[in-house]
């Protein structure tokens, strides 16, 4: 059965080409070893490169990676990350290349991390951090020049249904490890991921792959079904407040831009319109009446504490506003700034509970920029899209892409990972982000050919 797949170009300026993806070529795409092989860092990523029988606060890791066992251990598994990665990417260097050089946003991101690491707080470790980012940035180059829309959404969904399931049976068979006994969640699911948070965030993360993939065998139909009860199952037992909304917010999502196809185009700025609108009186219901959001999350006036986290992280962020503290260089547990703001939170803490004051404390305005500007540009790419496209391939893929980032968005107000370097959540907002841009790009060029 013939799939029509997204096309996306080359290169700036080349024509673009036309990948039909037939019957032989979706069986050869589970038939390379390489693929296969893809799976491993990809898990690595997924479970943020933590055991899954290891349950111990996730706010104490970086201090216990601070003893030197633990630096060197730390150090040693970023090395062969980084080389597991880049044993795919010199496979494909030139499209690698290539691809980079039309994304010099995302590739100047860990660049940057590089650059700045003399003035980090801990050099080895941001230098290290870096390194294995960097191995992450160019295996997503490497898996966008390779695969297509849909091979990727296949390879997202096989690895979300492993881990989901796997994170069930944990939480059922191995309460031990399964349940998140940390911070008095002792009933919550973590699964095989590092938290009950993360669990969360993975769930739906993987759920939108499964609504926007489109199955080629009855086999990826049955698997594509029970990854949406899977994932439902997940979130609502991982008891996270965050994953609950976000989960509304993804449907409501799904099911307006579903409404809005059947419209013509030129109707198209009107239904955003009328979201935006619809957006507005949600955020005046919050502001004016707060304590109702607070009862329906679960959480209290402070957002479980998290006012006071950022009030104390703009005390450190105005120590060094433009270059930060060095990437993942700034929570080192009791040591550095980050004592004096679990001092004064009396909590220990690895993150500010907020993936844009993280990034300002780490590579402060200037890593603050490149990621405004990553999500500026992709909301662009995608409105522009759902705007102008005719393509339903086109804009399924689109659709998806930008879920991603909207989720992103709202996930890092009071969670965070943006650009962390073992985060599949961060790696999947990437492929977003360069998605967007290529399939902004194949309009344009479709486009012009049209003019012409």
């Amino acid at each position: 059965m013939a799939t029509s797949q997204v096309l996306r170009p080359t290169s700036i300026g080349d024509d673009v080409k036309k990948v039909a993806n037939t019957a032989e070529g979706s069986s050869s795409f589970w038939s390379r070893a390489s693929t296969w092989g893809l799976l491993l860092p990809l898990l690595y990523f997924a479970l943020d490169g933590v055991s899954p029988f290891v349950n111990s606060a996730v706010a104490m890791r970086a201090t216990l990676t601070s003893s030197a066992g633990g630096v060197l251990l730390d150090r040693l598994s970023n090395v062969l990350i980084f080389g597991g990665c880049m044993i795919f990417v010199v496979g494909r260097h030139q499209s690698v290349r290539r691809l980079s050089m039309q994304m010099k946003l995302v590739a100047s991101f860990p660049l940057l991390v590089l650059l700045l690491s003399p003035v980090s707080q801990q050099v080895t470790r941001t230098l290290s951090s870096g390194v294995v980012l960097l191995g992450g940035i160019l295996l997503i180059f490497y898996i966008m020049a390779r695969y297509t829309f849909n091979e990727v959404l296949e390879l997202f969904l096989v690895l979300g249904t492993g881990t989901i399931v796997a994170s069930i049976l944990f939480a059922i068979v191995l309460p031990q490890y399964g349940l998140d006994r940390m911070g008095g969640h002792s009933t919550a699911w973590k699964g095989i991921f590092s938290a009950k948070n993360y669990l969360g965030n993975m769930a739906l993360f993987f759920l939108t792959v499964a609504v926007s993939y489109r199955p080629r065998t009855n086999f990826f139909r049955s698997m594509r079904f029970s990854q949406i009860l899977f994932c439902l199952i997940a979130i609502a037992f991982s008891h996270a407040a965050t994953g609950y909304m976000l989960t509304a917010v993804y449907i409501a999502y799904a099911l307006t831009l579903k409404t809005v196809r059947s419209f013509r185009k030129k109707d198209y700025f009107v239904a955003f319109i009328l979201l935006f609108v619809a957006f507005a009186a949600v955020i005046a219901v919050v502001i004016l009446q707060p304590d109702f959001l607070f009862k329906l999350l679960g959480k209290d006036a402070t957002l479980t504490g998290r006012t006071e986290i950022w009030e104390a992280v703009l005390g450190s962020i105005a120590k060094r506003p433009l270059f930060g503290y060095g990437y993942q260089a700034f929570w080192l547990g009791f040591k550095g700034e980050s004592y004096r703001i679990i001092l004064t939170v009396t909590w220990a803490l690895a993150q500010a509970q907020n993936g844009f004051l993280d990034i300002m404390l780490e590579l402060g305005i200037a890593g603050l920029a490149i990621v405004l500007l990553l999500f500026g540009f992709a909301f662009r790419d995608g409105v522009t899209c759902l705007l102008r496209s005719y393509d339903e391939a086109q804009l399924r893929a689109v659709e998806w892409y930008l879920a991603i980032v909207i989720l992103t968005f709202i996930y890092n107000l009071d969670e965070s990972f943006l650009f962390e370097p073992r985060h599949l959540g961060s790696m999947m907002f990437v492929i977003a982000c360069i998605g967007l841009k290529l399939e902004r790009m194949r309009l344009r060029s479709s486009t012009t050919s049209q003019i012409a």
